[in-house]
C-alpha cells in the first residue's frame, strides 16, 4: 500500500483534534449542540492552522447521523463518507484554479437543488480570495440569501482582499498561529504514535520551523523520519533545512563582539562552502541578535524566541552586548537584507555587513571593563612628586599672568594653533550634487542622532512606500543611504552621481518626502549627496568644533581643568 503523509495521515477528525483553535471550535460546537446554524462562514489565518480542516468536520458534524455533543461521530455511514470524499453534496473547491465568474454561476445555478444523500449540501471554497471580481458579484446574492439546505465556508490566508460586502456576509472565525508549547506536544504524540525515538530540542526545533503551521511542522517532520536512521536529532533537523546551529551563530556572535575580522570571515566562509544560502544566513543571524534583545529586556518571556534556545551558551555572549549595540546590530543587518533583493553579489554584501557589524560605536562590557582597569592602573601608578611639581609650575605662571608678565608670550602661543589651522579639504573633482551645500553644513552642524538611528532602522520601510507609488522610483533611490539627520533635513549619501541628482527632481523628491514623513511622523526635507561631499563638509564641521576648543588660551584651560571654572579670573 502506498505510504501517506503524517498531515494527511493525522488530519483532525473531530474539534477536539483542531490544535490551537479553542476559541473557533467551542463556538462551533455550541452552534451545533443548539441548532443555531450560518448560512455562510468565513474561515481566515495563517496556513496550516485547520482552516480547511475545521471545514471537513463542519460538514461532518452538520450531517451526522448520530451527533454527540457537537461532534461527528465519524462512525456512522454519512461521517465516514463524507471522510473518503464520496459524498456529492458536500464540495470542496479550489477557488486558485476555479476562479472565473463561469464557475461561480454553475454553483449559484446548483444551490437550489435539494441534496441527494445528506441533510445540508456544504459548499467549502479554499484560498477564496483568488476569485475574480465578476466572480465575487456572482456570488454575493447566493451568499446572502441561499436555500435552507445549504451551507458556504469560505476559507483564505488573505482576508483582506476580499470585498466588504463578502465579508459582511459571513460569521468570521480567525485562526491563530499555533503555539509552539502545543505544537511540540502533538509533535510528541505523533513520534510515540509512529514509534519514533526523537530528541526533544529537535521537537522544539521543528516547531520553531514552522512559524506556527502545524502542516508544515508534520511535513518537516515526515522529512526528518525518513532521513534519520534511528533517532532524530537537532543535528538531523538543521541539515535537512539548511539551517546554521545555534552554536556556530554563537561562537560568531562572540568574534563581532571582540571585533575579530579575521575570525568573522573564516566562520562565514565556512557557512558558504557547505551551499548555504547568505540571504538566508543574514536572516537567521538578524533572528539570533532580536532573541538576544528579548533576552536582555524581557528574560521571562522565553516562548516568542523565535531561532534560539536560551542555554549557558547563549546567555554568556548577551552579556558581551550592550542593548544600543544591539540596536545597531539590528539596524544594519535589516538594511543589508533590503539591499540583497537588489544585489547581484549577495556574498559579498553579507561580507561587508559582518565588518560593519564588527566596527559599530560601542563595547562589550569586557573591553570596557579591562580599559578602566587599565585607566585606573595608570592613574595610581603615576609619579605623585611628578604632579606636585606640575601644580607649582601652574600656581607660577597664573601668578605671571595675574601680574601682566606674561602676556606677550601667552599671546603668541595662543596664536600658534591658530597658524596651524588644517587647510579645509575640498569635495573631490568630477562635480557635486544640485542640492545647496550650506544646507548640508547646517545639517551636518546639528545631527540629531536619534532621529538619525530611527531613519536608518526604519529606511526598508520608507524604500517599500516608495516602491508603492512607483517601483522605478525606489530603484533610483535604493543606491542611497541615509547619513545624517539635522533639524529639518535628512541627508542622503550616494556612490553614483545620476541616481544623486535623480533624486532632487522635483516630482521623484516630492515623493521621498512624502514616505519619510508617512514612516518618521515628521516632516524632514531630502539633501541628496555624494559620499565624498558629505565626507568634506562632515570633517569641516568636526573641526570647527575643535577650533573653537583651540583658541583658548592653553595656561587658561589648564587651570580650569585643575582648579574648575568658577575659581579662575582673567585679567588683562
Amino acid at each position: 500500500m502506498a505510504y501517506t503523509a503524517l498531515y494527511r495521515v493525522y488530519r483532525p477528525q473531530t474539534f477536539q483534534d483542531v490544535v490551537g483553535q479553542e476559541h473557533v471550535t467551542v463556538t462551533l460546537r455550541n452552534a451545533l449542540r443548539e441548532q443555531r446554524l450560518s448560512h455562510a462562514y468565513l474561515f481566515n489565518g495563517p496556513r496550516g492552522t485547520g482552516k480547511t480542516s475545521a471545514a471537513k468536520i463542519m460538514a461532518k458534524a452538520v450531517n451526522c447521523e448520530q451527533p454527540q455533543d457537537g461532534e461527528p461521530c465519524n462512525q456512522c455511514a454519512t461521517c465516514k463518507a463524507i471522510t473518503d470524499g464520496s459524498v456529492t453534496d458536500v464540495l470542496e473547491i479550489d477557488a486558485a484554479s476555479n476562479r472565473g465568474v463561469e464557475e461561480i454561476r454553475d454553483i449559484r445555478d446548483k444551490v437550489k437543488f435539494a441534496p441527494s444523500d445528506v441533510k445540508y449540501k456544504v459548499y467549502i471554497i479554499d484560498e477564496v480570495h483568488m476569485l475574480t471580481t465578476e466572480a465575487f458579484n456572482a456570488l454575493l446574492k447566493t451568499l446572502e440569501e441561499p436555500p435552507s439546505h445549504v451551507i458556504f465556508i469560505l476559507a483564505t490566508t488573505e482576508p483582506h482582499k476580499l470585498p466588504a460586502t463578502i465579508i459582511s456576509r459571513c460569521q468570521r472565525f480567525d485562526f491563530h498561529r499555533i503555539s509552539l508549547r502545543e505544537m511540540v506536544r502533538r509533535l510528541s504524540y505523533i513520534c510515540e504514535s509512529q514509534q519514533v525515538s526523537v530528541e526533544e530540542q529537535a521537537l522544539t526545533l521543528v516547531a520553531k520551523m514552522a512559524e506556527g503551521g502545524m502542516r508544515d511542522a508534520l511535513s518537516l517532520l515526515d522529512q526528518a523520519i525518513s532521513y534519520s536512521n534511528e533517532k532524530i536529532t537537532a543535528a538531523d533537523i538543521m541539515q535537512i533545512t539548511g539551517t546554521v546551529s545555534q552554536g556556530y551563530f554563537s561562537t560568531l556572535a562572540r568574534s563581532v563582539a571582540n571585533r575579530d575580522v579575521a575570525q568573522v570571515m573564516e566562520q562565514f566562509d565556512k557557512v558558504m562552502v557547505q551551499g548555504k544560502d547568505p540571504e538566508q544566513f543574514l536572516h537567521d543571524f538578524l533572528y539570533y541578535y532580536r532573541d538576544m534583545l528579548l533576552l536582555k529586556t524581557a528574560p521571562h518571556l522565553e516562548e516568542i524566541v523565535e531561532r534560539t534556545m536560551i542555554d549557558d551558551q547563549f546567555a554568556q555572549v548577551a552579556q558581551l552586548y550592550e542593548i544600543p549595540h544591539l540596536y545597531s546590530a539590528i539596524e544594519v543587518c535589516n538594511q543589508s537584507l533590503a539591499q540583497l533583493k537588489w544585489s547581484t553579489y549577495a556574498r559579498v554584501l553579507v561580507e561587508l555587513t559582518l565588518v560593519k557589524l564588527c566596527q559599530l560605536p560601542g563595547q562589550s562590557p569586557q573591553q570596557g571593563a579591562t580599559q578602566s582597569a587599565a585607566v585606573s592602573n595608570t592613574a595610581s601608578g603615576e609619579d605623585l612628586a611628578g604632579l606636585a611639581n606640575r601644580i607649582r609650575q601652574l600656581e607660577e605662571r597664573l601668578a605671571q599672568l595675574a601680574q601682566g608678565q606674561g602676556l606677550q608670550s601667552g599671546q603668541a602661543q595662543a596664536e600658534e594653533p591658530r597658524k596651524q589651522e588644517a587647510r579645509r579639504p575640498v569635495a573631490a573633482a568630477g562635480g557635486g550634487s544640485r542640492t545647496p551645500m550650506n544646507r548640508v553644513r547646517e545639517a551636518a552642524m546639528a545631527v540629531n542622532e536619534a532621529l538619525s538611528r530611527q531613519v536608518r532602522g526604519q529606511w526598508s520601510q520608507i524604500l517599500a512606500d516608495v516602491k508603492k507609488v512607483k517601483i522605478q522610483y525606489q530603484a533610483w533611490l535604493v543606491n542611497g543611504q541615509p547619513a545624517a539627520v539635522g533639524s529639518d533635513s535628512v541627508v542622503v549619501t550616494f556612490t553614483s552621481p545620476i541616481h544623486c541628482d535623480k533624486t532632487m527632481e522635483p516630482e521623484l523628491k516630492n515623493v521621498i518626502e512624502r514616505a519619510i514623513l508617512g514612516v518618521v511622523g515628521r516632516p524632514l526635507q531630502l539633501l541628496s549627496v555624494m559620499e565624498e561631499e558629505w565626507q568634506s563638509v562632515y570633517q569641516q564641521a568636526a573641526q570647527g568644533d575643535a577650533q573653537k576648543q583651540e583658541e583658548q588660551d592653553p595656561f587658561v584651560a589648564e587651570a580650569i581643568k585643575l582648579v574648575g571654572e568658577g575659581l579662575v579670573e582673567v585679567k588683562e
